[in-house]
């Protein structure tokens, strides 16, 4: 029996209702329950009135609670791609990682990109390297006398030759246009594990082939590199495989592009090439020709100086050093050699490394030779390899007149054989 206090649906007062949310899933789920005592289920919504899925969630008004503050239904929308639908759900951040697709740098993908770096710089220096002696050599002219080698494979002797030959109006004393002589005879054993160096003095008296006694750069002069190779081969006994020309005019250029070398002088060195600069100064003192000499050099013992490319070539030129005037051609050849290895410590050091490319362009026109670009190249590589051997200047034992007057240095053959076996060790 219904008191006069209920409503006309047999539920509770109205006034007792208290509204209350539901959240609930889409129109799939379950109905929200109505309230105790009330008038019935509330009717669902007409189709036509749904919204899409994935619109965002608001609030829907029950229809139970038409007149008055009732309950709040929301409808979770489903994220993500419908069937049809082109739009990509975003993808979700993982605490601490970052997102699918973005590759996190690592100690071991950043030594490998290192890697990869150094790989393609080498590569580059060596294509550079091969293409630059291809363009600029043109082959040696003599004849059967060369041959053999494989460098860096296996060990290969190489002499190299610097003359006293001058480009048209040189100040520099020497020969322009007439007989030039060697000022520089290196013997390099490269390749096979060897790494050796014999420098000969240019006044060592030796047996010209077609000439008799003389000395040993005036052999360029009678001949040109085949009388160069013939007497180095008849004072030593070594086979002379490939003949490397220092280009002066090049030369320079090379020792700039590796930005400059490093020297540290055993000896005090007070000298002036070509004249010498204007106005001398501590150091190193470059004068009115750059490329052609006018350098003076005012070095202490054990200072470190830094000597661009037409200093270093001057400093392979200085046969006079007034600071010890005791000095001859085995001091000369041994300041050479100081130079090749400040050449070789310049390109293993990091300034080096960086400059590779350029130096590598200039290496090839800093000689002429009659080595092809790759062999040129191996001898190159060699260089920079672990082997035996050594620096050594074959020095003279005595003094002896050579037809035609005139004094050379005379070196006994037991004192040539020591140089080989050491040389060839």
């Amino acid at each position: 029996m219904q008191g006069p206090q209920d409503d006309a649906g047999g539920g509770r007062p109205e006034q007792d209702d208290q509204p209350y949310t539901v959240y609930g899933g889409r129109g799939g789920g379950r109905a929200p329950k109505a309230p105790r005592g009330g008038g019935g289920r509330p009717s669902p919504r007409p189709a036509e009135s749904r919204e899409p899925d994935d619109a965002p969630a608001r609030p829907r008004a029950s229809e139970h609670d038409a007149d008055g503050p009732g309950y709040t239904v929301y409808e979770a929308r489903r994220r993500g791609r419908d069937e049809g639908d082109d739009q990509q759900a975003p993808r979700r951040r993982r605490f601490g990682r970052p997102r699918r697709g973005v590759r996190r740098s690592t100690p071991r993908r950043v030594l490998r990109w290192a890697v990869t770096a150094v790989a393609a710089w080498v590569v580059l220096s060596i294509v550079l390297f091969v293409v630059s002696a291809t363009v600029h050599q043109q082959g040696g002219n003599v004849g059967a006398l060369l041959g053999g080698g494989a460098p860096p494979f296996t060990p290969t002797n190489v002499l190299i030759l610097g003359t006293d030959d001058r480009p048209p109006g040189s100040k520099e004393p020497g020969s322009e246009g007439g007989s030039a002589r060697t000022d520089t005879m290196l013997l390099m054993r490269t390749g096979g594990f060897a790494n050796a160096k014999l420098s000969i003095p240019r006044d060592t008296a030796v047996d010209v082939p077609g000439h008799g006694r003389q000395k040993i750069n005036a052999a360029y002069a009678f001949d040109g590199i085949r009388g160069s190779v013939g007497s180095v081969e008849n004072l030593t006994g070594i086979d002379v495989n490939h003949v490397a020309t220092i280009d002066f005019e090049n030369f320079p250029g090379l020792i700039d592009a590796m930005g400059g070398v490093n020297y540290t002088p055993k000896t005090c060195l007070t000298a002036d090439v070509s004249g010498g600069a204007n106005r001398p100064r501590a150091g190193v003192t470059i004068g009115y020709d750059k490329k052609l000499g006018g350098t003076s050099f005012r070095l202490k013992k054990g200072e470190k100086y830094k000597l661009r490319g037409s200093a270093a070539l001057a400093l392979a030129r200085v046969r006079k050093n007034r600071c010890d005037p005791g000095q001859d051609d085995v001091d000369r050849a041994g300041r050479q050699q100081e130079v090749i290895g400040a050449m070789k410590r310049r390109i293993l050091s990091p300034a080096g490394f960086m400059r590779l490319p350029l130096i590598a362009w200039k290496a090839p026109q800093a000689v002429k030779t009659d080595m092809s670009g790759f062999t040129l190249l191996g001898v190159a590589i060699g260089q920079f390899l672990p082997g035996s051997g050594g620096s050594h200047v074959l020095k003279p034992t005595g003094v002896e007149s050579i037809p035609g007057g005139g004094q050379a240095l005379s070196v006994s053959p037991e004192a040539v054989e020591r140089a080989r076996r050491r040389y060839e060790k």
